[in-house]
């Protein structure tokens, strides 16, 4: 294998012969090839020709396909995921899991009136595909409800108020931390976060706040010169999630007003309608998540 790449004009360094600097330079070299490439590759996924639904589910359906097919069927995936343009920043963002994070966002805020019928959506999904069945992983992992109702609960949506500095010290915060550790285990369980005594409510803050891809931006030390303490605010980012939100609030909008619709169509033909299982699954689902945040702090 070595002969083979000397005879195509590689040069090939022995590790165990080199100097710490020339493998400090040949890691290097790497770790620029490497960004260049990708830097390529996600330019070339945003530069691809737009496709159709038709083409987009044929593509899907193959299993052997060009490199140009696989940046077709990103760019369509990445289209219909977002809905606005696709961007080498796009793509990039979303291989870092934006996509997760902004969705915790949109549901937590603008979204947050169609979240039920989104789960609810999901599990009927999942239960069509495994014959009434659902391997309950699976379904957890899909339900976005007990999370948003457990970030309501800690209201971090008090924190992405503008303009407004926060302290460690503050009593709003100092409540917040005291909240958050006490029921550790609940948000271990159902964000992955670990929260610990150790931390201070600002990092605990900012743990959070990841989840739905925030920051508290640090703007200073504030305080006397013996008890000066470092002061944070947010400032809403500039990357395009406002306008993604208002593309989904649409399609949301649009996708309830089809349901009224079909709803009072069915009720015009069939005016008795049985909705004693729905009104019962709607009350165990109610039940189900409404204490998220017991005493004893467990989950």
């Amino acid at each position: 294998m070595l002969a083979g790449l000397v005879e195509d004009g590689y040069t090939v360094i022995d590790a165990l012969d080199a100097s710490d600097d020339e493998s400090g330079a040949v890691i290097e070299s790497v770790k620029a090839a490497s960004v260049e490439l990708y830097a390529a590759e996600c330019k070339a996924i945003a530069d691809s020709p737009t496709i159709s639904d038709a083409e987009l589910k044929k593509l899907q359906d193959t299993r052997a396909k060009t490199k140009t097919e696989r940046h077709q069927q990103r760019k369509a995936e990445l289209s219909r995921r977002y809905e606005i343009d696709v961007t080498p920043d796009l793509v990039e963002k979303d291989d870092d899991g934006w996509y997760p994070q902004l969705r915790m966002h949109y549901y937590l805020t603008l979204g947050r009136e169609f979240l039920t019928t989104r789960d609810a959506k999901r599990a009927k999904t999942q239960l069509e595909a495994g014959e009434n069945s659902i391997w309950k992983p699976d379904f957890n992992k899909g339900q976005l409800l007990p999370a948003v109702l457990l970030l309501e609960n800690l209201q971090m949506l008090q924190f992405l108020t503008p303009d407004v500095q926060l302290r460690g010290s503050d009593e709003k915060m100092v409540e917040f931390k005291a909240l958050a550790v006490a029921h550790r285990h609940v948000i271990k369980n159902y964000l992955n976060v670990s929260i610990s005594e150790k931390l201070t409510p600002i990092a605990i803050a900012q743990k959070l706040l990841a989840k739905i891809d925030l920051k508290l931006d640090y703007v200073g030390r504030l305080g006397k010169r013996e008890n000066r303490e470092c002061v944070y605010q947010f400032i809403a980012p500039d990357d395009q999630r406002d306008s993604i939100f208002e593309q989904w609030l649409n399609r949301d909008e649009l996708f309830q007003n089809e349901l009224v619709s079909v709803s009072n169509n069915i009720s015009t033909i069939t005016p008795v309608i049985d909705t004693q299982s729905q009104d019962t699954l709607l009350f165990k689902h109610s039940r189900q998540w409404k204490v998220l945040l017991p005493k004893d702090g467990r989950g």
